[in-house]
């Protein structure tokens, strides 16, 4: 289980997670010291929490970046079927153990709670990876393919529907499809899941009444200022007054209990606030970063489970990042995201973390050399050239002893004369390195006359006796 592999990871991609996260706990305190203060608490209470979940993370990292990535693979289903079961648990349990903020997401046990639905997400995509690299050519039929798929996706989604949790289903239609589409699924039948996938979602939004508001509220949130429109207006107010350099860390005013969850799911508001648009595109950029480096790595491991949990886990990061930033901006309708190590979040945070150790275990496998272009020598062949065709002329017995000697059938029946060809096996010809051997059409017209002799080939440098 151990990984004996001794080159070092991605430390790009680990000094990123670091600063991300490190940022997230001055802005974390940034936004939450007065809402701590309002609640008759330590101004850093909110602060400490999110350290202690920053260390539980951090020892995740560091444990799961020491497992070989391969373990995953052999625990796909074991971690599927606890995941459902925690996801099953959250349904069933009383609202005074599951709810919280008015979301049905918790596993509360006194003062400790956790949300499945973040491990939901790690489940996925380490199940799908193992799944699909096993479908081959058979991931492009609909019915080997995009039906089982489908299967998974609804199991999970039906389950969020359950706990009215429409924006974490979103998020795992985005990663699953991300997964199946880097698999080499037909492009047909993805363009359809999602045509039949936002038809199902639009009937869904219709049967529950807060999504129908909600959708409502950004069309034009202004028509709604005390009810849902309070926290779109307000954290669109927070980035407008954040200008080009923000009015500076720890400045902002709307976090004084004007912007819901300023610490939370709106701490992006924040950010725009008080480092300006300066401060937001440098955070876009960081995550833009953090995509490529994850990207990067999916693109140059060898194994295809190791590439496609690599795109899962960087489209987890990158999609929820940007998710929760067109939310702020009011560009999609309102959901319950947060910004990844950023925001406050003890479950969100840790799962990010530890995520993010499984990609920098799989870094470490990776082939650092540009890959190139690779030509088996069996089926290299000089540039087709205009001639005319002429019959075959070669002899049975000659075309037996190529196939013997070089490994299969070398000879252009069309032209009548031996190609070039390459033979991994024969040592270098001197005066070719490469161990190009050039057979000259003298050999022909020596088979023809029945005479055994030597022809040497001047260009090659190497000889070849006929029969």
């Amino acid at each position: 289980m151990i990984d004996t592999n001794r080159r070092p990871p991605d430390r790009t991609l680990l000094a990123l997670v670091l600063g991300l996260s490190v940022f997230g706990l001055v802005m974390v305190y940034s936004s939450s010291f007065y809402i701590a203060v309002n609640e008759n608490s330590p101004q850093t209470f909110y602060l400490m929490r999110q350290l202690l979940w920053m260390l539980i993370g951090g020892v995740g990292l560091l444990i799961a970046q020491r497992i070989d990535y391969r373990f995953w693979h052999r625990m796909a289903l074991p971690l599927l079927a606890v995941t459902v079961l925690l996801l099953v648990t959250v349904v069933l349990l009383p609202a005074s153990l599951s709810e919280a903020g008015g979301a049905k997401r918790w596993i509360r046990i006194g003062s400790f709670q956790f949300q499945p639905t973040e491990m939901a997400k790690f489940t996925l995509c380490v199940y799908l990876a193992a799944w699909l690299m096993t479908r081959g050519d058979k991931l492009k039929s609909m019915t080997a393919g995009l039906i089982p798929f489908g299967m998974v996706l609804g199991v999970f989604c039906g389950i969020m529907y359950l706990q009215a949790n429409v924006s974490s289903a979103v998020m795992l239609i985005l990663i699953g499809s991300a997964i199946y589409f880097a698999a080499g699924a037909n492009i047909l039948h993805i363009a359809i899941g999602l045509s039949g996938g936002g038809a199902l979602g639009w009937m869904v939004v219709q049967t529950l009444g807060h999504t129908v508001k909600r959708v409502e509220v950004w069309i034009n949130p202004w028509a709604f200022p005390r009810d849902g429109g309070w926290q779109p207006v307000h954290s669109l107010y927070a980035l407008a007054s954040g200008s080009w350099y923000g009015r500076g860390l720890g400045q902002g005013r709307q976090k004084f209990l004007w912007l819901p969850s300023a610490h939370a799911d709106a701490i992006f508001s924040v950010i725009g606030e008080e480092l300006g648009l300066i401060g937001t595109l440098t955070l876009v950029g960081a995550f833009l970063l953090l995509s490529y480096r994850g990207y990067r790595i999916a693109a140059r491991s060898r194994d295809p489970f190791a590439a496609l949990m690599a795109v899962g886990i960087t489209s987890w990061i990158t999609f929820q990042a940007f998710l929760n930033m067109a939310v702020v901006s009011s560009l999609i309708p309102f959901t319950g995201q947060t910004l990844p190590f950023i925001s406050y979040g003890g479950t969100s945070l840790a799962m990010c973390l530890f995520a993010m150790g499984v990609l920098l275990n799989i870094s470490k496998h990776i082939d650092e050399e540009r890959p190139e272009l690779v030509v088996s020598p069996a089926v290299e062949r000089p540039a087709p050239q205009p001639r005319k065709r002429r019959p075959i002329s070669l002899v049975p017995a000659l075309s037996a002893f190529m196939r013997r000697r070089h490994r299969g059938p070398r000879v252009s029946g069309a032209r009548g004369r031996i190609s070039f060809a390459r033979s991994d096996a024969a040592p270098e010809v001197a005066g070719d390195p490469r161990g190009w051997r050039k057979f000259s059409s003298a050999a022909k017209a020596s088979n023809k006359r029945g005479a055994s002799r030597r022809v040497s080939s001047s260009q090659s440098g190497g000889t070849w006796r006929s029969r």
